[in-house]
């Protein structure tokens, strides 16, 4: 008896550790890491008001999340150091998904999420097309969080209606030069323009012709250099020179560009076409209120134009490193799914700390939510995947902005009809490593050049040798020469 129990004291003692163990593991959350821009995670930059969205990630799928949260203005320089680096957050938000998820897919630095994303039933409400896009091989490793994003021409009706300008959502590039011109001498700018140039890819279109290497007739070619880009510049240029596009774009931010049409300094500029109920809550707030029309193309001279297309432009990824990969795919899929967690995260934040709704319905931030910069958004009822009900919201809507709205889901509807090529993922990384090199310096180059060109600093002819030159300092030939063998 008295070995037995020994015994038995020995085994109790040699698994009392193992229990006490289990315990504390099953008591604690998985933690991951969660990158976002602060224009997400509840448009607030206080610590209490994120945590309380941290908090409701929590409660919505258990999962304790460590939010990494950089301002938007540096959030992509944030995360391009974080995954070259190799220390990856598990589930990180990408810009400019189109270009960035296929490099960074064959560089292994993302998760393949094809079985995730085909066994989900709560992504079905994301059209297969949306989720095909970039295509990787047949593989999946993002998900968007939103429709895919494209640009039009966004001009103030009142300015139209005021000084005549008639004009249809598809116009001829003559007839866009010729109408816009009738504001010449009112002290309207007629068409306000960032300065990022690549928004100049609007004009290509309507020319045929695309900024940057891409398959053309089966074959690599180096599109700034083809026969179209001239004809696109040559009228990017006769905008400036006919006092169309505001002289000083060069300078123009995007928050620039949009004050200046919602206070009515200026008739037009280009936008987001999910941007449109900003429009019409903004134009309010300035004291200038009026509903907007939008341009999807300008339609060329050869029949050839499309909106801006920047599909997939928003995403969420899984780092390939994460440990919990069923836990960020969970996170994922439930910020894009959840109504609740969607409107807090991309559009109100929560109720009760960000905002309170005051008795004639109406949302009235918080003090502290308003000292952090906040302010909410109502672009998630048109632009996510979610089928809002905006007669069973949680606050009330004015008939203007219900308006605005129904408004916003036609723009973006009839939009998907015009959408612009997107050559973007033409050329896969690996295919040439010289050309991975030295993409970014052809991008920003041409850029440069286009400008130049445009504001007259340079002639057509100059420009193009000057860019000649730097295409042949690359060995742009023998790059094209490699990309075009690796198609045979």
């Amino acid at each position: 008896m008295k070995k037995s129990f020994l015994l038995l004291l020995a085994v109790l003692i040699a698994i009392s550790p193992l229990a006490a163990g289990g315990n504390k593991e099953s008591d604690e959350s998985v933690r991951i890491q969660l990158a976002s821009a602060d224009n997400t995670y509840g448009l607030s930059t206080d610590p209490d008001m994120q945590q309380s969205i941290t908090d409701l990630i929590k409660e919505k799928t258990g999962v304790t999340v460590e939010p990494i949260i950089p301002p938007l203005s540096s959030y992509s320089d944030k995360i391009a150091t974080l995954v070259n680096s190799g220390d990856i957050p598990d589930v990180f938000g990408i810009a400019q998904a189109m270009v960035k998820v296929p490099q960074m897919a064959t560089r292994g630095q993302i998760l393949d999420i094809t079985d995730y994303v085909q066994n989900s039933e709560k992504l079905s409400i994301i059209p297969k097309d949306v989720l095909a896009i970039p295509d990787i091989g047949g593989r999946n490793y993002f998900v968007p969080y939103n429709y895919p994003k494209s640009k039009g021409i966004f001009i103030r009706k009142d300015v139209m209606e005021q000084y005549g300008i008639n004009l249809s959502s598809t116009p001829t590039t003559e007839e866009f030069l010729t109408e816009m011109q009738k504001l010449k001498g009112t002290g309207i700018v007629p068409f306000t323009f960032p300065k990022w140039v690549d928004n100049f890819q609007f004009f290509y279109n309507s020319f045929g012709a695309w900024g940057g290497v891409y398959l053309k007739d089966g074959k690599y070619v180096d599109g700034f250099q083809e026969p179209e880009m001239r004809e696109a510049l040559e009228y990017i240029h006769e905008l400036y020179t006919a006092g169309v596009l505001n002289a000083e774009f060069i300078t123009t931010e995007n928050s620039q560009m949009r004050e200046k049409v919602y206070t009515g300094q200026s008739a037009a500029d280009i936008d987001y076409v999910t941007n449109y109920i900003n429009y019409v809550q903004q134009t309010a707030a300035a004291g200038k209120p009026t509903e907007m029309h939008v341009i999807y193309a300008l339609i060329g001279p050869d029949g050839e134009g499309g909106s801006l297309n920047e599909a997939t432009q928003t995403a969420f990824c899984i780092s390939a490193k994460t440990k919990h990969p069923d836990e960020a795919f969970k996170v994922i899929e439930t910020i894009v799914t959840d109504p609740e967690l969607y409107a807090a995260f991309f559009g109100t934040g929560r109720e009760g700390y960000h905002y309170t709704v005051d008795e004639n319905g109406e949302i009235v931030p918080s003090s502290k939510a308003s000292n952090s910069g906040y302010k909410y958004t109502l672009n998630y009822l048109s632009d996510s995947f979610i089928d809002y009900d905006l007669d069973a919201l949680n606050f009330k809507l004015s008939d203007e902005l219900l308006t605005g709205i129904r408004q916003q889901r036609a723009v973006i509807s009839a939009g998907k009809d015009f959408l612009g090529p997107n050559h973007s993922a033409d050329v896969p990384v690996g295919v040439s490593d010289e050309y991975d090199r030295v993409s970014p310096s052809i991008k920003s180059t041409r850029e440069s050049i286009a400008a130049k060109i445009a504001i007259g600093s340079v002639t057509i002819d100059e420009g193009m040798a000057e860019y000649e030159n730097f295409w042949k300092s690359i060995n742009g030939p023998a790059i094209l020469e490699e990309l075009n063998a690796s198609l045979n």
